[in-house]
């Protein structure tokens, strides 16, 4: 499942810490050799409230020709769970965001304040619109935790439907081209029809045609 966030140009300080994230399995469970780093995973900066994070993250294999694993990576726990997969800001960040709009019932406006004011000691600015984006985020966090996640009628449902639709981004065309759509996963030619119409329509609403 990946995730997009239309804020990937942030202003950051230069001196942003760099820190590196190793799995913390480190021997391979099959054959009991010690893992070798093959790879980084992830390098990518990451925003929490605590400081603005340069991440390499390592990716470990096991190096023994004949283990029946020796494909299988081993990640880190930690890394993975700073932030979400395409998110700049951390995961901290998008909790905080749910608990200001949920809990203190803030509105977006109020939210934008409270977290400049914990952003800007970092050198990092954040819009209203990515602050919506990571309230979006929170709410499909929140929904897929609770019982609804255990319910065979709804998991029947999602397996039918090829899965769960996380957001649909629309280009505004160039006068005479088609709309360019983009989906967050596959989808099969009918749902992609079915898809394209409605986020035409959502232009011609909002461009007030």
């Amino acid at each position: 499942m990946r995730w997009r966030l239309p804020c990937g140009k942030q202003r950051f300080t230069p001196r942003s810490p760099s820190r590196s994230i190793h799995a913390e399995i480190t021997i391979c469970p099959t054959c009991g050799t010690r893992l070798r780093r093959y790879a980084s995973v992830s390098q990518r900066i990451v925003v929490t409230l605590d400081g603005v994070i340069k991440l390499v993250h390592c990716g470990y294999r096991c190096p023994h020709s004949d283990c029946a694993t020796r494909t299988r990576p081993y990640r880190s726990t930690l890394a993975d769970g700073l932030a979400l997969p395409g998110f700049t800001f951390g995961l901290d960040v998008v909790l905080l965001v749910g608990h200001l709009r949920l809990a203190q019932h803030q509105t977006v406006d109020e939210l934008h304040v409270a977290l400049q004011a914990r952003l800007t000691p970092l050198g990092v600015t954040i819009s209203q619109r990515e602050i919506l984006y990571l309230f979006d985020a929170y709410c499909t966090l929140f929904r897929a935790s609770q019982s609804i996640a255990d319910d065979p009628v709804w998991q029947a449902q999602t397996r039918a439907n090829g899965g769960v639709i996380i957001s649909i981004d629309g280009i505004q065309p160039d006068k005479g081209q088609g709309l360019r759509t983009f989906f967050d996963m596959p989808l099969s030619a009918s749902e992609s029809r079915i898809w394209t119409k409605r986020c035409k329509l959502f232009l011609l609403v909002h461009s007030g045609q």
